[in-house]
């Protein structure tokens, strides 16, 4: 079946090694098309100098659901390479740790995967992986969410940028085709 769901994030720098991020998901439902999804708060802590081509960090998330569905804590572990030509290589490692009512054993554990580049129009061609691999107490990957695909970026004016892409299925749990627009507006 299709499904929408709308995401909303604000996100400011605290200083040269910490940012913050608030984000609000709705989605649809069997009952109703624009449903409480999740809020979601995160601490991004930068370890790696500033001025280098590979950079890496933490990310510390605690998520808050309705509907009986379990809360979650999660420790992400983000590394970032640039090299010559535009060209941006991302890997991030999450973890999830459900909490409350509900809740499933183990730990999940999802891998990103990014690799873009930036022509010399500022326009951005990319292709990204995201995966997920289940509890660690039901280790699986033919039976988790795997998927794949292009997208492009650019910015709009001076603060707004938009990305535009769709994921493909690589697995029988993953849906067949997603499509992702992001819009993101600076201050």
């Amino acid at each position: 079946n299709d499904q929408f769901a709308q995401r909303l994030h604000y996100q400011q720098a605290i200083n040269g090694d910490f940012m913050w991020r608030i984000i609000g998901q709705t989605r649809e439902t069997a009952s109703s098309d624009f449903d409480f999804d999740f809020v979601q708060a995160e601490l991004f802590w930068e370890l790696s100098p500033e001025d280098t081509p590979y950079r890496t960090g933490v990310r510390f998330d605690a998520r808050l659901r309705d509907d009986n569905r379990p809360n979650q804590l999660g420790l992400n572990w983000m590394h970032q390479w640039k090299f010559d030509g535009g060209w941006t290589a991302r890997l991030v490692g999450l973890t999830a740790l459900q909490v409350g009512q509900n809740s499933a054993d183990g730990i999940f554990l999802s891998p990103r995967a990014h690799l873009s580049r930036k022509l010399d129009s500022g326009v951005s061609l990319g292709l990204e992986y995201y995966g997920s691999f289940g509890s660690t107490e039901n280790f699986t990957v033919s039976k988790t969410g795997q998927t794949v695909g292009p997208f492009v970026s650019t910015k709009l004016t001076g603060k707004t940028s938009v990305m535009a892409g769709v994921q493909l299925g690589l697995t029988d749990a993953a849906p067949d085709a997603d499509l992702r627009l992001w819009v993101t507006q600076g201050f």
